[in-house]
């Protein structure tokens, strides 16, 4: 009876261990899942399969998670799961999500778990104390889109990927024993040359730590300093111990939660770099009464990371060696990775990176799923990390609860994926105002908030054009391609001038977008040669300058919460700006891979220039000016009219009050034909802009109906329907003004008729006949000069304006009233009508803030 006790407690945890039901077997032996969590303590149970689902409050219905939603505000889904009654008093139960989109709240048994962000990062969830575990307990999720700032900032980023709502990952039930380890954060250091030292810090949590000790007899009292922690250090393939650590007896109290810090050294450690990525595992083992209680391995690797003075900037120094950074980014396609075969695909696209040459990704939006980084421990690729702060103004950037959220994102990072080797950096923001005190106060908090967790490098992406600034606690910089800078001189000086104001390590990030079914050749810049002609355009001059590395944009083609007006021809929500589509690759491919490596790059067939003028344009223009010219050569009032309306408007609106023939039809025809001068100017205009991100920025601040801009977009592309609908639209809206006016004689002693009011506001527009030449040739004399195209558009504007003052002296001389009272009247209603429509804007997306932060990084 001497070891009765040790036995006992060894059997006891031993067999709580093993025993569960859960209605599926458990998981955790699969070697998938250790990738995810490797322990041989906790039980693994997926939560993947049918859920009853309610979408924005409709009727339920059975769908199979992970699954994702489109368009949609709240999903809630429910589910009886069923737990073994012997491991419930025993045992602490976590909900593990290895991504949610975006917020979740979480209830278990109608009791109200909280609410949380993940915005796809890994979220780890423990059931408190208070909860009640029983052996059928229902589970209820809702997920929902984020909260209305969050959803400004990325709604008003052109390119953010597609918000979705619901669980695009696999999600686990955890079972853990009353005291378990939370996470561990390490941080692998050089003492010397050939001594490393791996520290750590332990995060320990617990509930009922009594019932682990207690035995036989209930009424027993233990002395708290019953655990201890010990760290052992292997060789991921040979599993030699290499190193070990030990912490022999240390206090934990129920319903506590301690760090612990510790170290392993390791002589001549093998070193982690993409060439050669060695690993190792490291293993934390908490113990009590020195039985096993629970136990965490994580791989962990070696690397040292220095700077080096090049000849224009700063390189790094990885191991001892230059070594240039060649990445690409990537956006994590929810239809492609999870509707199954996971890991194979993952799997599939690091090898296509490796073979590519590529030596590191950034993921853009949200994090890379915990496989990705995993696997790229073992692979030898670099992974960056964007926080989802893209373009946000600086007084919006201070908001509390933005940066919360975006704490929350890094911490759940942090927490679960930390100790990858292959965790290179993270992504603090895009296009940002870095010379505003608040936005250098967020860079500030959020590097000491990461500095707390992680060793890991941060760096901030300027756009080339906005004036750079040194920061402190940031370790190297990507500077981005300016979608407003064609020429190669500017973007090179640029690039030097970036390199020689700041003094870390400079990154050269750039990519186009395409159309994928154009195959014309470079000259046409929509097609798929243009992409890798810029691409290699784009790297010389990296090679010019000597950067520390180059970043393109982009891996795979992703949908868009926005409408995008260069990829309306096929598919609007698509951003095509990928090297592969997933089905196949890319000219572009090919030459990243020769780049990359060094060998000879592949010839890109340059194409024949082709005319980019839609005949369209001159037949519209044809028809109308031959309506216009047959009314005037055949009527001589028609004639008289026109002239009249123009020059001498008093005594031509004189006319339409004292009821002097005017024809209906003539006025008509003369409104067609002012309408198809309209359509075919706009026309004119929104297809020579169709590939340019300067307007899609801008339709996307002033348009904010998204399906009106979709609309908008497609017909961009066919000049036919869009001259045909706009024409019809545009004399349509000339009759409800007419209605409209008919409507206001009625507060006016005067007798006036439908008839007189739609003269009134079709002869009124009489001067836009001297738009028709340039409507016509518009498109031809665009090119020449942008500065044109600003002249012109003013030209338009100003008589759209005099149509406007035009038509408020018809409305004074019909209506026979005081001038005065006219023009206050027209001035209030427009003053009205503008405020009302840019308060809503500014309301709803904070448009004033995002035009003065856009202008002032030199975007627009």
């Amino acid at each position: 009876m001497r070891f009765f006790k040790e036995i006992t407690i060894v059997a006891t945890l031993f067999f709580s261990f093993l025993l569960s039901t859960f209605g599926q077997n458990s998981t955790s032996s699969d070697s998938l899942l250790k990738l995810i969590l490797n322990s041989d303590t906790r039980t693994l149970y997926k939560l993947s399969g049918s859920w009853e689902t309610s979408i924005d409050g409709g009727e339920p219905k059975s769908e199979y998670f992970p699954k994702v939603f489109y368009n949609c505000e709240t999903v809630k889904i429910r589910k009886i799961i069923h737990l073994d009654k012997q491991l419930i008093a025993n045992s602490v139960w976590h909900l593990y999500f290895l991504g949610v989109n975006d917020e979740v709240e979480l209830y278990w048994n109608n009791q109200f778990l909280g609410k949380f962000v993940s915005d796809g990062s890994p979220l780890w969830v423990t059931l408190p104390r208070k909860a009640t575990i029983k052996e059928h307990n229902e589970v209820e999720i809702v997920m929902s889109s984020s909260n209305s700032l969050a959803y400004k900032t990325r709604r008003n980023y052109p390119f953010y990927r597609k918000i979705v709502t619901g669980i695009p990952r696999d999600f686990y039930l955890v079972r853990t024993p009353t005291a378990w380890i939370n996470y561990i954060a390490v941080n692998p250091e050089f003492e010397s040359l050939g001594k490393g030292n791996l520290r750590l810090k332990v995060n320990i949590s617990s509930f009922e730590v009594e019932n682990l000790l207690r035995v036989q007899n209930p009424t027993q009292i233990f002395p708290r300093r019953n655990f201890s922690l010990e760290m052992i250090l292997r060789d991921r393939v040979t599993k030699q111990v290499v190193g070990r650590s030990e912490i022999g007896s240390f206090e934990l109290a129920s319903f506590r939660n301690i760090v612990l810090e510790a170290s392993i050294g390791i002589l001549n450690p093998n070193l982690w770099e993409p060439e050669n990525p060695n690993l190792y595992e490291v293993e934390v083992r908490l113990s009590a009464l020195g039985t096993l209680v629970d136990n965490l391995v994580q791989e962990v690797g070696f690397t040292k990371w220095d700077n080096y003075k090049l000849k224009e900037g700063f390189g790094f120094i990885l191991n001892g060696k230059p070594f240039l950074l060649k990445a690409i980014d990537i956006v994590e396609d929810y239809e492609y990775y999870y509707s199954g075969e996971t890991i194979k695909k993952i799997e599939g696209d690091l090898r296509n990176l490796k073979s590519m040459g590529a030596n590191a990704v950034r993921f853009l939006f949200t994090p890379p799923h915990p496989l990705f980084l995993a696997l790229a421990n073992r692979y030898g690729i670099l992974v960056l990390i964007d926080l989802p702060v893209y373009n946000i103004p600086s007084n919006l950037l201070k908001k509390s609860d933005l940066f919360i959220r975006f704490l929350t994102v890094m911490e759940n990072i942090a927490k679960n994926c930390g100790t990858n080797p292959s965790l290179f950096a993270f992504g603090l923001g895009e296009g940002l105002n870095f010379a505003q005190p608040e936005t250098q106060d967020y860079i500030q908090r959020i590097s000491s908030r990461i500095s707390h967790y992680l060793r890991i490098k941060k760096f901030v992406t300027f756009i080339i054009g906005q004036e750079p600034k040194q920061l402190n606690l940031i370790d190297f910089y990507v500077v981005k391609d300016n979608f407003r800078i064609k020429e190669n001189e500017i973007v090179l000086s640029e690039l030097r001038k970036m390199n020689s104001i700041l003094q870390n390590p400079v990154i050269f990030n750039f990519g186009v977008i395409i159309d994928p079914t154009n195959h014309k050749g470079y000259n046409d810049p929509m097609s798929v040669e243009y992409q890798a002609f810029f691409l290699n355009n784009r790297y010389n001059i990296r090679n010019q300058v000597g950067n520390a590395g180059v970043l393109f944009w982009c891996y795979n083609d992703y949908f868009t919460e926005n409408p995008q007006v260069m990829t309306s021809k096929n598919e609007p929500f698509v951003c095509y700006s990928g090297i592969v589509n997933y089905k196949s690759q890319r000219v572009a491919f090919n030459m990243l891979k020769a780049l990359f490596n060094n060998e000879e790059t592949p010839i890109v067939n340059p194409g024949q220039p082709e005319s980019d003028y839609p005949v369209l344009y001159i037949l519209s223009g044809v028809l109308a000016f031959v309506l216009w010219g047959v009314m005037i050569n055949r009527s001589r009032r028609f004639r008289e009219h026109t002239f009249r309306s123009l020059f001498r408007t008093y005594n031509f609106f004189a006319d339409i009050r004292d009821r002097r023939l005017i024809s209906n039809w003539q006025t008509g025809i003369f409104g067609l034909v002012i309408s198809i001068i309209i359509a075919t100017y706009l026309s004119s205009v929104v297809y020579y802009y169709r590939t340019s991100n300067l307007f899609n920025l801008l339709m996307n601040f002033f348009i904010p109906n998204v399906f009106f801009r979709e609309w908008l977009f497609r017909l961009s592309w066919q000049p036919e329907i869009f001259v045909t609908v706009f024409s019809l639209l545009i004399f349509v809206k000339l009759l409800l003004i007419a209605i409209l006016l008919k409507f206001a004689s009625f507060f006016v002693r005067s007798k006036i008729f439908l008839s007189d009011t739609f003269k009134m506001v079709i002869w009124a527009g009489a001067p836009i006949l001297f738009m028709l030449p340039i409507a016509i040739f518009l498109n031809r004399i665009l090119p020449i000069s942008p500065l044109l195209g600003y002249l012109f558009n003013a030209i338009f504007i100003l008589l759209i304006l005099l149509w406007l003052l035009r038509l408020i002296k018809s409305v004074w001389v019909v209506f026979d009233v005081r001038p005065s009272v006219v023009y206050l009247i027209s001035t209030i209603l427009v003053f009205i009508a503008f405020l009302a429509y840019f308060s809503i804007l500014e309301y709803k997306y904070y448009i004033v803030e995002y035009l003065s932060h856009y202008s002032q990084i030199g975007v627009l």
